[in-house]
């Protein structure tokens, strides 16, 4: 098993009780992790920085994890941090493969449960954190 198939399969199993503590802990972790190598998109206009995340984040769903993660993340902390959403709209056909890789891995929802669940983690990910 690859280990993007491996976090796929991790991602959707914690799919089925995905506790919002859960989501909180790991995006604080995210970005306490962030602030302490230092904020190194704090200088970017908000719209380079969400195409550093779109990027990052479609070259995250083509399985090319590693080199683009670290950005994809510390783009995700500065844009929390500065209280903005995620650009999902640049990223709208890769949400989507996503949507259905998970599906394929693990069809654990009927497909209108399924669906909101993700919603529900887009939504999350875009919550102003304390």
């Amino acid at each position: 098993m690859t280990d993007q198939k491996a976090r796929i399969e991790k991602l959707a199993a914690q799919f089925d009780a995905l506790p919002e503590f859960w989501i909180q802990n790991e995006l604080l972790e995210q970005t306490k992790d962030y602030l302490t190598r230092g904020r190194r998109f704090e200088s970017l206009k908000l719209d380079r920085l969400n195409k550093v995340w779109s990027d990052a984040f479609r070259q995250f769903v083509r399985r090319d994890v590693q080199p683009n993660l670290r950005d994809m993340d510390d783009a995700g902390a500065e844009l929390r941090l500065r209280g903005e959403e995620f650009p999902t709209h640049l990223v709208t056909s890769e949400v989507e493969q996503l949507r259905a890789v998970i599906q394929r891995v693990r069809p654990i929802f009927p497909s209108a449960e399924f669906e909101r669940k993700i919603d529900e983690f887009f939504m999350d990910l875009n919550k102003p954190k304390h």
